[in-house]
Order: structure tokens, then C-alpha cells, then sequence
């Protein structure tokens, strides 16, 4: 699944997104934390059409209390 794609899906359940610059003077975020309904996760901030490990991106649905079966594209994976 793509970055930009998981964040969409994420978004229209209610998460909302805090964003962490980089340290020590480099330009740019280093990730990002999303929150929903006092859980949080963190979503490493990679290039909007770059693929997200599955496992991964599964983990992060999980820690924000989501089922990951409803994760596009998740049914033809079963």
C-alpha cells in the first residue's frame, strides 16, 4: 500500500496527523504521529507513492484501535 494512500484511509476514520521535523538543522520531517481517540501510532514519513512494508502499516492500524481487514486491497489478501 502506498504512503499517501494509507494516511487518506486513516484520515477519513478520524485520525489526525502531528508532524516531527528532523533534528539537528536538517531540513524536512522525520515522521509522523498520528492520533485517534487517545491512541497513537507512528507513521514514518516516506514519499507519498512509496509502499509501506505490510506488516507495518498493519501494526499502525492495529495501535489506533482500527481493523486492518478493512485496509484497502486487505480482502484480496485473505
Amino acid at each position: 500500500m502506498e504512503s499517501s494512500t494509507l494516511r487518506e484511509w486513516l484520515a477519513a476514520r478520524g485520525c489526525t496527523f502531528e508532524q516531527h521535523p528532523r533534528g539537528h538543522g536538517a531540513q524536512g520531517l522525520s515522521s509522523v504521529t498520528v492520533h485517534r481517540e487517545g491512541r497513537k501510532a507512528v507513521l514514518p514519513l516516506v514519499g507519498s507513492r512509496q509502499r509501506l512494508d505490510p506488516d507495518e502499516a498493519r501494526k499502525i492500524v492495529e495501535s489506533l484501535g482500527l481493523n486492518p481487514s478493512e485496509l484497502p486491497g486487505e480482502q484480496s489478501r485473505v
